[in-house]
């Protein structure tokens, strides 16, 4: 018969942070290869955001035998003060556009609560998971008259499977859940000057990969094939034209595509 062993862990955490007031690499060239120039400019009084967060987790872990499994449960909350924003200005005839970064008046909230699963019933078998439920608004309306943080899913989750099912053998598969959010859209299918607030559809990007693994003196020679999002969840509505937005981006980084390849290396490769 085998024994039993459980371990229950709880934290509680205490941590502020900072962001400095300035223009990231990002911000320079994410819409600058349509029609709608973008100038981005810090508003000379704009201060340093800070954020204050405290995150409470419970831990569990048990193992029976050659099996084991953990559950991890995490309760987070981040204020911040002085979190920036964009201030959008108008076109001018030549079509460009000032984005100001300020200081939004009030603050903001982020909070939460997110769950992991860790299970590894055999020795050759292992599957991960977790998934988070989250809130991000603004104290105040900000763009488009919105309170909730852009490009930012309330819900989104993952899991990883390991399976070496045959000896030099394993197959793999892995999953991303990424919800509905909301992106700006400037495109010619709306008044380019003030744009318009679209919500995003959800996405589940599913992709699977098996390995073969060939010993030569010390070597280790692998074969592997796989395919990337499987059911094809990317954005089907990609602006185009000589006035696209070129920022109208979001979802999975890739459409469905099949590789193959060749790697060598040892254990410490």
């Amino acid at each position: 018969m085998y024994e039993a062993f459980s371990s229950v862990q709880a934290r509680l955490s205490y941590s502020q942070g900072y962001r400095a007031p300035q223009i990231f690499d990002e911000d320079l060239h994410t819409e600058t290869s349509g029609a709608r120039q973008v100038i981005t400019v810090n508003d000379p009084g704009l201060k340093q955001e800070t954020s204050n967060s405290i995150m409470a987790s419970l831990d569990i872990n048990r193992l029976i035998g050659n099996s084991s499994a953990g559950l991890l449960i995490e309760g987070f909350y981040t204020r911040l003060q002085d979190p920036f924003v964009n201030d959008i200005g108008l076109p001018d005839e030549n079509g460009k556009v000032i984005y100001t970064r300020k200081n939004a008046d009030g603050g903001a909230v982020v909070k939460g609560v997110n769950i992991e699963l860790k299970v590894k019933p055999l020795s050759d078998f292992l599957v991960t998971s977790g998934f988070t439920v989250q809130s991000s608004r603004y104290d105040d309306a900000q763009e488009f008259d919105s309170r909730e943080f852009f490009r930012t899913p309330s819900d989104y989750g993952y899991f990883n499977l390991d399976w070496d099912f045959v000896r030099d053998f394993c197959f793999s598969a892995t999953g991303i859940y990424t919800g509905r959010m909301l992106v700006p859209y400037f495109g010619p299918m709306t008044d380019p000057d003030t744009g318009e607030l679209r919500r995003s559809d959800p996405f589940l990007d599913l992709g699977g990969r098996i390995s073969y693994n060939i010993k030569i003196n010390g070597a280790i020679l692998q074969f592997y094939t796989g395919m990337k999002n499987i059911f094809n969840s990317y954005q089907s509505d990609f602006d185009s034209g000589i006035n696209r937005d070129p920022a109208y981006i979001y979802g999975p980084v890739s459409p469905r595509t099949v590789y193959i390849g060749i790697k060598i290396g040892n254990k410490l490769l």
